[in-house]
């Protein structure tokens, strides 16, 4: 008999127990969420988007500021912001490609070789194609070019280079060679991009056997974009 009570009591002890952790768990539960790596990882990169959007933002606030105080110095030395927004409009002309301009730099003189073909050799590798002189503007650009012109023609942002034969076509001119290209920047940094070991300039002249003569001057003229431009497609979008 007193076993049985014993047990019986060991039971009933249990059962309580038993209810009290369920309710317990139940009540994290309802407090908890449990997420999975899934969901931790997508809160992580919209938390890496936001703080990228606040580093922006603050970045245009910091740019609105100067601008602002550039306007307030000119209201107080001149009376008035006209000479701070015609600086404004010359440096949009030049990034624009609207200016003639001048400054240190690289020329870069490419022409087709001259050695004989090797046996079953393809003629077009002794050849200067457009794909040589983009590849060059590219590692011009990478350093640092201010400016690039190709045979005098100024290259901006919708500049294309077509190979034709021996010629190339760009701003929709047509060129043999030689073909000259110009760049304003940094001289140490352009001609290091040129020169390096990895660079195409030495690929060509090495492998190819192009004739390719580089030089720094201290005085790189280069013309402004001579043709007229439109745009049938873009919109300005304030608030960028």
């Amino acid at each position: 008999m007193r076993k049985t009570a014993s047990a019986f009591i060991i039971i009933i002890t249990f059962v309580v127990l038993g209810y009290f952790i369920t309710f317990h768990f139940r009540n994290i539960s309802e407090e908890y969420s449990f997420v999975s790596i899934r969901n931790i990882t997508e809160l992580q990169n919209e938390i890496n988007r936001k703080k990228e959007e606040i580093r922006s933002i603050n970045g245009i606030i910091v740019k609105k500021r100067d601008q602002l105080k550039q306007y307030e110095v000119a209201i107080k030395e001149e009376g008035t912001i006209k000479e701070v927004l015609r600086s404004k409009i010359e440096i949009a002309r030049i990034h624009a490609g609207f200016v003639d301009i001048e400054g240190t730099g690289v020329i870069i003189v490419l022409r087709d070789s001259e050695r004989d073909l090797y046996k079953n050799e393809d003629p077009n590798n002794l050849i200067v194609h457009e794909s040589d002189i983009l590849v060059l503007l590219n590692e011009l650009k990478v350093a640092g070019a201010e400016a690039l012109s190709v045979n005098g023609q100024r290259v901006l942002f919708m500049t294309g280079v077509k190979c034709t034969g021996p010629t190339i076509t760009i701003n929709g001119f047509t060129y043999g060679q030689p073909f000259i290209i110009k760049a304003i920047g940094n001289t140490t940094a352009l001609n290091a991009a040129i020169m390096s070991p990895n660079a195409s300039v030495v690929i060509l002249k090495e492998v190819f056997g192009l004739d390719i003569k580089s030089r720094i001057s201290p005085r790189v003229r280069i013309a402004k974009f001579s043709e007229s431009t439109s745009f049938k497609h873009l919109t300005v979008k304030e608030g960028y």
